[in-house]
C-alpha cells in the first residue's frame, strides 16, 4: 500500500466520522440531563478522533514534501549529557 493510497483510507474515515457526527448531533440536542452530557462527550470522542485522522492523511499526503520541519527540541544536551555523571 502506498501513502497516496493510505491516506486516501483516512480520508474515507474522516468522511465516516463526520456522517456519524452529521447524524447524532441532532439527536444529542433533543436530549437532557445526564443523557445529553453523556451525548455531547461522545460528540466530543468523535470530533478529537476526525481531528486526528484528518492530521494523520494530511501528514501522509505531504510527506515527502522539501519543506524544513521545525524541531521539537532546542538543544540534545539537556538529555544526553555529554559527560557521564557520578552517583555518590
Amino acid at each position: 500500500m502506498t501513502l497516496t493510497e493510505l491516506s486516501r483510507e483516512y480520508r474515507a474515515e474522516e468522511q465516516k466520522l463526520t456522517n456519524q457526527i452529521d447524524t447524532f448531533l441532532p439527536y444529542a440536542k433533543s436530549l437532557s440531563g445526564d443523557s445529553r452530557r453523556e451525548a455531547y462527550r461522545r460528540l466530543a470522542c468523535l470530533y478529537e478522533m476526525r481531528r486526528d485522522v484528518r492530521m494523520t492523511a494530511e501528514s501522509l499526503e505531504h510527506y515527502y514534501d522539501k519543506s524544513p520541519k521545525k524541531r521539537v527540541y532546542h538543544k540534545n544536551n539537556g538529555y544526553f549529557p555529554t559527560s557521564p555523571r557520578r552517583l555518590s
